[in-house]
């Protein structure tokens, strides 16, 4: 009697605690052949690591050029008069610029923060004119963070009133060298004609050709008394904050009445499309390594099930259904699959850690090139989160479709053949 009491009461027990029996077994099973279990594993470790890896190198290329493009010319963020993004006018500025500026400079997560006022204008020297885009800016600010400054190519940037700064192509046109002046003509806020004068101080080759041929930059001050401003009006706040990451956060805090506040995917839509560009090749990246994957485990649970079809026989045999079976083989998929992944996360993570502290160097051909656009000469990585949770679900359905194959081939499986296949 006690022989038979054993099986009623297992099969008294509750489903879940069957289920938890189930996931012991299929652990132990994994470790029936530890050489295949380890190289499988392996497999889906080494392909979360280079999805993760190669998701997070981008992440970090995309950083280091956005930071780069908007340390240029636009700044992280940009608060403006509502109408002036799409009217640009010079009637079109910020009423107690000085104060908004402070305000957003407070802010924890602002590096710094200036004044910009902009207008189009007539460049002219000698007998030769240039349409071109002068930009009035606090230099002492100005230089603290813009990359614009580092490009200079002759003479020095700006200082004081009077001082002119302006791309080497234009000056190239103009036919001008350093301390040459030249006269820039506009329409002023009143209507009026708006009209400096200022002495070439330095130029610049940014590498951009439609800001190294139409851009002068002078001092504030001489904007706004060129293009008749009141002292505490300007057309833009400019900041720029300790991260790109964040930063669209950050710039929703600065809205306002009467002003707007613009991150950098609103000052820059181009290069926030290209990034979407280069990530559509990245998923499609993702695909094609979760496929190969994919087709590795099948080979895997493929050979457990020839193997182990004796033994699946006498299961059935002694009455165990054959979805309990199934239910076993996804279970050791999903063992298989987390155990691949804790080696993948734990690499990624290690290598991604150190790497994004020391940088990885480049080869001196294309320092040299990036040297030019005022890149770094080593890639940081930056961890993406979103690679990971999206490489976990990726194997975890990949393994789940993988021992669905085999798992069809046991439920067509039947008692008597499969104990056959022993003999």
């Amino acid at each position: 009697m006690a022989e038979i009491a054993l099986p009623t009461a297992l099969a008294s027990k509750p489903k879940i605690q069957l289920r938890g029996h189930l996931f012991a077994i299929a652990w132990r099973n994994l470790w029936r052949n530890r050489r295949r279990t380890w190289l499988t594993a392996g497999g889906i470790a080494f392909a979360v690591w280079m999805l993760i890896f190669a998701r997070s190198m981008q992440d970090g290329t995309f950083i280091i050029m956005i930071d780069n493009a908007a340390r240029m010319m636009t700044g992280h963020i940009q608060v403006q008069h509502p109408d002036y993004r799409d009217d640009p006018r010079v009637e079109n500025t910020l009423q107690q610029a000085t104060l908004i500026v402070e305000q957003v400079a407070a802010h924890p997560a602002v590096e710094q923060a200036s004044l910009r006022a902009q207008a189009f204008a007539l460049v002219s020297f000698g007998e030769r004119s240039f349409g071109a885009q002068v930009m009035g800016v606090e230099p002492e600010k100005e230089i603290t963070w813009s990359t614009l400054v580092n490009t200079q190519v002759e003479g020095r940037y700006l200082e004081k009133s009077g001082d002119a700064f302006l791309g080497s192509v234009l000056a190239k046109n103009l036919g001008l060298g350093i301390g040459d002046e030249i006269v820039l003509l506009g329409s002023a806020k009143q209507g009026g004609v708006a009209a400096v004068v200022a002495t070439v101080v330095g130029t610049f080759t940014s590498g951009l050709a439609d800001i190294d041929r139409a851009l002068v930059q002078i001092t504030l001050d001489d904007f706004r008394e060129g293009w008749a401003l009141a002292a505490d009006e300007a057309h833009a706040v400019i900041a720029v904050t300790n991260s790109v990451i964040g930063s669209e956060e950050v710039a929703r805090s600065f809205d306002g009445t009467n002003r707007v506040s613009l991150g950098w995917t609103d000052l820059m839509p181009e290069v926030e499309q290209m990034v979407e560009m280069k990530q559509i090749g990245t998923e499609l990246f993702f695909v094609l390594i979760a496929v190969i994957v994919t087709f590795s485990v099948v080979n895997t649970f493929m050979m457990t099930v020839f193997e182990r079809t004796p033994e699946f026989g006498m299961l059935m045999a002694i009455g165990m259904r054959p979805g309990s079976i199934m239910l076993q083989l996804f279970v050791e998929a999903f063992w298989l699959c987390s155990l691949g992944l804790l080696l993948g996360l734990g690499a990624s993570i290690a290598m991604i850690t150190v790497t994004a502290a020391t940088g990885i160097p480049l080869p001196a051909e294309a320092t040299e090139m990036l040297a030019n656009y005022n890149l770094p000469d080593r890639m940081y990585p930056a961890f993406s989160f979103d690679a990971a949770i999206v490489a976990s679900i990726a194997m975890y359905i990949g393994t789940q479709l993988a021992a669905l194959i085999p798992a069809l081939r046991v439920n067509r499986m039947r008692p008597v053949d499969a104990l056959r296949a022993q003999e």
